[in-house]
Formats: structure tokens, sequence, C-alpha cells
């Protein structure tokens, strides 16, 4: 059922109001979505609602100036579907825009050549949803590409990056051709709202690594002789996020843990053995016992843990945190159960790298320890994943757990079973995080004095903070 749509139009010189649209995500969903109306062809934006519930939904869509070209306002019915096509808004362009709703809606795109034959299309979705999180840095991403022809025909393809935010985009880009060499690599800038061409190499298939200061839009688009002009169209998301390849970081072994904050280290007291097994294992363990969490602070050492914060770090710290993992550092963040006082401080760490706890109390009814459904054991058969945390390790026992949730780029080390609640739900998470390395564990209490003799609990914590180091 089509609708007709209202639409406000605004001066092409207008600079995008960030009050009216990014304040709003607080109460609404913002996705950011690729155009191309190059060569006398079009883009076709359908969304559709498959809510009971009206949607209202604003679509913002930048031009060649890196401003608001035209501004659309509209609300779609229940099982109601609405087209916007964008050569008329802005032709001969490669673009972006912005869609802020009040519910998630369905995002079709579609290509068309100069005589409106569709030619490509790709559906938005979780990955295309936009937070403007200026704090989180250093996403890279992994894609394909292929401009040499399999037939009689001549390819070429290009990514597109668009900057849907008011702040500089910065990144780089590495191709690797069919002869598995570097066949390009160029730094660039996006500035606020703008888009750039990034061509693939020519004659050869392979792939590209691209990293990106902060999260964007990317559209890797496949050209055709033969079909006069764009022939395939992919979205780059999150789900494509890989970890930083490169040299690694030498070998750290300084660690530092916080005592600041209220963290368990510190204000229970009873990470002591730890500390010492660490030390033995050949590393040198220091506390940070008063001040500001700093990057003078943090760059004196290899790995930071953070232990069930209970006060929350200011804004600067968890810039300097991130920061620190950003340039190579290790963090390890150790969260615990249920929704306690301690719970959001760490959590707010969580969420800096992309991650959450779940709020709740994990419980396995037959492997545990103390028949108690807390003391959940995590062996080798049921739970693990290949990871080198992991490796040479039988089983671990925690005391009590929350479950986390990792976003792109994020690896499951160790999940509940199928009878536990919840059901194959991760405790023990890592990542890559630009040139450093983050792992979170659901619960504090598994490197306590009195859990650290448990099962391979030793064992599992020198391993983390192994691995923080790339000393594995």
């Amino acid at each position: 059922m089509a609708q007709k749509t209202k639409t406000k139009k605004i001066g092409k010189t207008e600079k995008f109001d960030p009050s009216r649209g990014i304040r709003a995500l607080r109460s609404r969903v913002a996705m950011a979505l690729p155009y191309f109306t190059r060569d006398g062809g079009d883009c076709e934006y359908i969304f559709s609602n498959p809510t009971a519930s009206p949607i209202g939904a604003d679509l913002i869509v930048f031009g060649k100036e890196c401003s608001i070209a035209k501004r659309f306002e509209s609300t779609i019915r229940p099982q109601c579907s609405k087209s916007f096509q964008i050569r008329p808004v802005v032709a001969d362009h490669a673009g972006h825009s912005v869609l802020i709703s009040t519910g998630q809606l369905i995002a079709h795109i579609l290509y068309m050549n100069k005589g409106l034959v569709v030619t490509g299309g790709e559906l938005a979705g979780n990955d295309n949803l936009f937070q403007w999180r200026e704090n989180e840095k250093s996403r890279t991403y992994g894609f394909g590409y292929r401009t040499s022809p399999l037939g009689n025909d001549a390819m070429s393809a290009s990514v597109f990056v668009s900057n849907p935010s008011n702040i500089l985009l910065t990144g780089s880009v590495n191709f690797f051709d069919a002869r598995c060499e570097t066949a390009g690599r160029r730094k660039f800038r996006v500035k606020p709202w703008c888009t750039i061409e990034l061509k693939c190499p020519a004659n050869t298939y392979g792939f590209g690594r691209i990293t990106l200061s902060h999260k964007a839009v990317m559209n890797v688009l496949h050209f055709s002789k033969a079909m006069k002009g764009l022939t395939a169209a992919e979205l780059l998301g999150e789900i494509h996020q890989i970890d930083m390849p490169g040299d690694p970081p030498q070998p750290g072994t300084k660690v530092l843990f916080d005592n600041t904050h209220q963290c368990r280290p510190g204000a229970v007291g009873d990470w002591t053995t730890f500390a010492q097994e660490l030390t033995s294992a050949g590393m040198t363990v220091s506390q940070h016992t008063s001040g500001a969490v700093t990057a003078s602070v943090l760059n004196q050492h290899h790995a930071f843990v953070i232990a069930m914060a209970r006060v929350s770090y200011t804004q600067s710290e968890k810039d300097a945190i991130v920061d620190f993992v950003n340039r190579g550092g290790g963090l390890l963040i150790a969260q615990d159960f249920g929704n306690a006082p301690w719970s959001p401080p760490t959590r707010e760490i969580l969420n800096l790298f992309g991650a959450n706890d779940d709020n709740n109390t994990a419980r396995d009814p037959t492997n545990n320890d103390n028949s108690n459904p807390t003391n959940i054991v995590f062996d080798a058969s049921r739970n693990f994943y290949a990871h080198p945390i992991t490796s040479g390790i039988s089983d671990f026992s925690v005391g009590a757990t929350a479950t986390l949730s990792g976003g792109g780029g994020w690896n499951t080390v160790a999940e509940t079973d199928d009878d536990s609640t919840p059901v194959r739900s991760p405790a023990l998470i890592a990542r890559a995080f630009g040139q450093g390395r983050v792992v979170a564990l659901g619960d504090s209490n598994i490197w306590a004095d009195h859990m650290i003799g448990v099962r391979q609990n030793k064992d599992l914590g020198v391993r983390c903070l192994k691995w923080l180091l790339f000393s594995i």
C-alpha cells in the first residue's frame, strides 16, 4: 500500500543540526544509508513498517556540499511501505543519508542504471544502526573485490566511505591482490557529512582491509562495462569487523591493577594471591591507589585491570583507557553477577568497547561446585571455544557470573551450556581493539583469594593476562 510522502525542503547550504538528530536518538533509532546516483542512474530507498503501530520517519539526505540537500518527514503506517528516490534530490553523486525513526524499519536499497533497470540491491539492518559514540575508535573491516573479469568484460570496483558524524573521520585502507601482495595503501580523511571514493586495484582480485577512527557508512560497489555501470552493491557493517592485523606489539610484562573507583583489588582486598601468581609468571604487578586514571599513568604499563568498579570513571578517564588500548595496551574487565551497585560503573567500561553484561546471574543445575548452581563449572568439552586463552585449560569455576553480550569484533572464549540459564551465553569474551586487546569476564570472584585455587582458575587468569600482553 503506497503512501504519498510529505517533504520538507531545506536549503542546500544548511548544516545538520546535531541537537535535533543526535539528541533524538535517546528515544529513536538512527540508521545511516549510502546512495549512488552517478552515470544517470538512480537509488531508491524502500522503508517498510512491519509493526502494529505507526512509525515516524525523518530522512536526511546529504548532498555534494556535505550539507543537507533535502529532508523528508513522514509517518509510515503499519504494514505499509514508502519509496524515496534519491536522484531527484541529488543527481550524479555518491553520498549518504541518515534515517531517524521512532521504531526500527525494514530498509531496502535498490540501484538502477540510466534506463531505470535495477542493477543491484542491498538490505540495511542492525549493522547500519548508528550511534554517535565519539570515544570508540579503530574499527577494522575486511571486504573482497574483483576487477579482473571472468569473461569478456571490463570491471572496476570502489569503496565509498561516508561520514555521518559531526567530527572528522580518519582512516587507512590496504588492498591485497591475487598474488597475496600489497596492491595499494592509502590514508584518508572524511569531513563531517562527506563521502569519498577509494578505488580498488585494477585487473586483479583480492581483499581490502579498512580501519576507521569511528563508525561510518561503507558501500562496496562493482562496475561492469557490459552492464554499462553499477552491477553489484554490498554494505560493510559490524559483522565484517576483523581483528587488526599487522605486527603485534612486543610482549609486555607490566600489569597495573586499579585500586581506585572502589575496585575489588583495593576495596575488598582479596586479589592478593592473583597478583602473586602473575608475578610468579614473570609479570610486574603494580597498584594504582590514588589519583585519576590518565594517559601518563597507563602508558607506564602494558595491561590495565578493572575488577568490579563501584564508582564510575570520568569521561577523561574513559578516553585515556580507550586510547591506551587503541595504542596497543591490554585491558582486563571483570564484572560481577546481577544488578548490584557495582554493575553500572563496570558496565560503562564494557560499553566503551562494544560489549555489555546481561544484568543477570547465570545458573547451571548439573555442572557446578558445592551443589550450588551459580558456582558453574566451565570445561573444555562443553563450554570452550578455540582460543589461546583456553589452550591447555581443562576447566575453571566461577562464584557467580553474569553473562555477556559482545557486538562485532568480540569472540566468545567460554559460554554456558545447554541446560544452563541462560542457554549458550558467553561468560568470557575477548577481542582485538585498535592495536591492543580486551578481555571481559562476568565474574570477579574467580580470581579472589578464596577461589583462585579452585580447578584451573589460576592458570586461566595467568593466560588472560599473557594474551593481553601479547605473550601468547
